[in-house]
């Protein structure tokens, strides 16, 4: 996931890990006085931030998308993979990866904390998904609420090419897309191949 930057993929933790620091604050201050409290906090803090750069980390080095002739593969370190035909391709627009379980936490009546899901645009369409068998049951039960083409049940399917390059639309993915589907993007056909 080269250049999608670690901001966008913290960007849906930021009110948990905001709450987090609050409550590290309180509880530590009661225990080890307002310094204390203060320590607990940014300590705490910092290393659940050290873990989603780990895990930032992990995906930006082992996510790689291939652009061919018959359409986008993406596959990742954890075992994901996704295939898109080009004809099968429907839009591009926005993409919602969820990187977390997005069932909201906390007591019946107070305060409820959920985290939200990385928002990217990309290329979208009825395609093939292979979940690995580790991934996570609330993830299981996400993607199967997914829409299913009526006709042959395939599962509609997004690769979010702007969390691989922002600026994906002007490099070379963009000119495969333009090659092999320019009605996507608006414009007429390229000619000549993208680099590889």
């Amino acid at each position: 996931m080269a250049g999608g930057g670690f901001g966008k993929m913290v960007l849906p933790f930021v009110f948990p890990l905001v709450l987090f620091f609050a409550v590290m604050l309180a509880l530590g201050s009661v225990v080890a006085g307002l310094i204390g409290g203060i320590i607990a906090a940014v300590v705490g803090t910092g290393a659940l931030v050290a873990v989603l750069y780990m895990k930032y980390s992990r995906m930006q080095d082992g996510t790689v998308v291939r652009f061919s002739e018959f359409g986008v593969e993406l596959s990742d370190a954890m075992g994901f993979q996704i295939r898109l035909n080009w004809p099968d391709v429907t839009r591009v627009g926005e993409v919602a990866s969820q990187m977390a379980n997005p069932a909201s936490l906390g007591a019946e009546g107070g305060v409820r904390v959920g985290v939200g899901a990385m928002r990217t645009q990309g290329i979208i369409g009825w395609g093939y998904r292979v979940v690995p068998p580790s991934a996570p049951a609330w993830m299981h039960q996400h993607l199967a609420m997914q829409p299913v083409n009526p006709h042959d049940g395939r599962p509609e399917v997004a690769i979010p090419l702007s969390g691989i390059d922002p600026n994906w639309m002007h490099g070379a993915m963009g000119q495969w897309v333009r090659m092999y589907r320019p009605d996507l993007l608006g414009g007429g056909p390229r000619y000549g191949y993208p680099p590889r």
